[in-house]
């Protein structure tokens, strides 16, 4: 991945935001904008203190620019209200698909590590548990009754277990989603390299571009209006 290329741009506008005196305000991660047929980088400013992860927000970005590719020198930085980069009607996000989508994947692989820990505990011991458990026939006496001490054992940890795997769910999920920029730079490159050297501008790879941003900046709106693809 070529991470520092995509850097570049960001501070490319961070020199020219601090000459116009706009040091509140912070580039989200570079974009794409269709503009009269030709393909420009792009990148939107939202305040220093706007919170862009959170669906809530619906953040309209107050600046963006737009970066020649050729040569990366800025052509336009505009201020949203005086010109606007949505044309048409603003066009509205899925967050609820998303959503959904997260709340099934978590309550799968919940269910998945649950039960993958509760067989290890049950069928899988220690050399010392093994010894152990022969030794009292697997059994114990608990308020007067026998009872399996396997199945003892998971009933008094069941609930922690459950809290850990929930824990490690959503550390699974953030970081899955935080490694969409990946995906995200190497579509770029690909698509700046092609319309670079053949004039071609790979529509379906930038569509893909939109919905990882879209993803990306739950509490940014705009974006689909912003790479301006139809």
């Amino acid at each position: 991945m070529d991470n520092l290329r995509l850097d570049s741009y960001l501070e490319i506008v961070n020199q020219e935001k601090l000459k116009k005196g706009l040091e509140d305000y912070t580039p989200l991660y570079p974009m794409l904008r269709l503009k009269d047929d030709n393909l420009y980088i792009g990148v939107l400013l939202t305040k220093n203190n706007a919170n862009v992860w959170d669906k809530d927000s619906k953040i309209k970005p107050e600046y963006w620019v737009l970066i020649d590719s050729s040569n990366n020198q800025i052509i336009e930085f505009n201020e949203t209200d005086k010109n606007d980069f949505v044309i048409g009607e603003l066009i509205s996000k899925d967050i609820e698909h998303k959503q959904k989508e997260i709340s099934k994947y978590e309550v799968e692989k919940t269910m998945q590590y649950k039960e993958y820990l509760m067989n290890d505990i049950k069928n899988d011991e220690l050399p010392i548990q093994k010894k152990l458990a022969n030794a009292l026939n697997s059994e114990i006496i608990v308020d007067g009754e026998k009872v399996n001490i396997n199945d003892y054992l998971i009933a008094n940890i069941e609930e922690e277990i459950v809290n850990k795997v929930k824990e490690l769910v959503d550390l699974l999920v953030v970081s899955k989603y935080n490694s969409i920029t990946f995906y995200y730079d190497a579509l770029f490159n690909d698509i700046i390299s092609k319309y670079k050297k053949e004039n071609h501008i790979d529509k379906d790879k930038i569509k893909l571009c939109i919905e990882i941003m879209n993803n990306y900046y739950d509490g940014v709106i705009g974006i689909d209006n912003f790479f301006n693809v139809n």
